[in-house]
């Protein structure tokens, strides 16, 4: 049977200003991988970053309980060991609760990718923002282009639009691989 490994967690927090909706909000990044996939040049189980959750403290929070159900059926192993799902919850709320919560290398942006039918493309459409085509896996999605000076909108798509993914929205780049 198959199961995820996280081996890394980073989090930025960002602090409360308007354009964030006044409150603060983080972006937390794990770095896993399944337990029976290999990387073919180093033979080590393959292994990627990713934007598993991003919002609120409360959204985060809500992100980490559902991943949390995982744990108790084993198909979730943080830090490649069984772990109860308190102890996972436990673990992020005192990742965005830390005082120093940037990590000290790498980046997070805005990276919206949403299938072509979802409302999130007509919204973005109708904000003036540039969007483009793409066929990923055989299914049409739509990348909507966010500049700095518009990044944060990204807070904004995650609050009206709960059913989207973190990884939907956003990536990182720049840390540092286990």
């Amino acid at each position: 049977m198959s199961y995820r490994i996280e081996y890394q967690w980073a989090c930025w927090r960002l602090p409360a200003t308007p354009e964030r909706g006044s409150i603060p909000r983080f972006v937390v990044a794990i770095e896993g991988g399944d337990n029976n996939l290999r990387d073919a040049v180093t033979g080590k189980r393959a292994r990627d970053w990713d934007v598993c959750m991003l919002g609120s403290a409360a959204q985060v929070l809500k992100r980490a309980v559902y991943f949390a159900g995982a744990c108790e059926g084993g198909s979730l192993k943080p830090g490649s060991r069984d772990s109860s799902p308190e102890a996972y919850i436990r673990r992020i709320r005192r990742l965005i609760e830390a005082d120093d919560a940037l990590p000290a290398h790498g980046n997070w942006y805005p990276n919206v990718r949403v299938p072509e039918a979802h409302p999130l493309a007509a919204h973005a459409q109708q904000l003036g923002l540039s969007t483009a085509r793409e066929q990923r896996y055989g299914e049409w999605l739509v990348q909507v282009t966010l500049g700095p000076a518009n990044r944060d909108l990204v807070f904004d798509f995650a609050d009206r639009y709960p059913d989207l993914q973190a990884w939907q929205l956003a990536d990182v780049s720049g840390l540092p691989r286990s």
